[in-house]
């Protein structure tokens, strides 16, 4: 869970070096109307920073889950064992090996 945390703050500083970067390296100052322009990258950043908050919020880790029915149980690919005590018809105890 903090990986998927760190990676998005990672993600997010990336971006933030990368806009302010190029908000730094602009040229000469112009007085021109720029409406457009503004409006556009601020439509751009939302669409990507509520893609980026989208896609953190949920586990990278998660199965999917069938819409109908009970959930998925994964049963393992090994059998599971353990050891009990046994008693033979002369009431000796031995070990005995149980695999399900």
């Amino acid at each position: 869970m903090w990986i998927n945390r760190n990676s998005f703050v990672t993600a997010g500083l990336v971006v933030l070096t990368i806009a302010g970067t190029t908000i730094a390296a602009t040229g000469q100052a112009e007085a021109r109307n720029n409406f457009g322009r503004g409006l556009a990258a601020g439509i751009a950043g939302t669409i990507l920073g509520g893609a980026l908050i989208a896609g953190a919020s949920q586990p990278a880790y998660a199965a999917p889950r069938p819409v109908y029915g009970p959930p998925v149980v994964y049963e393992p690919a090994y059998p599971v064992c353990h050891v009990v005590w046994r008693q033979d018809g002369y009431g000796d105890m031995y070990r005995a090996r149980v695999c399900n």
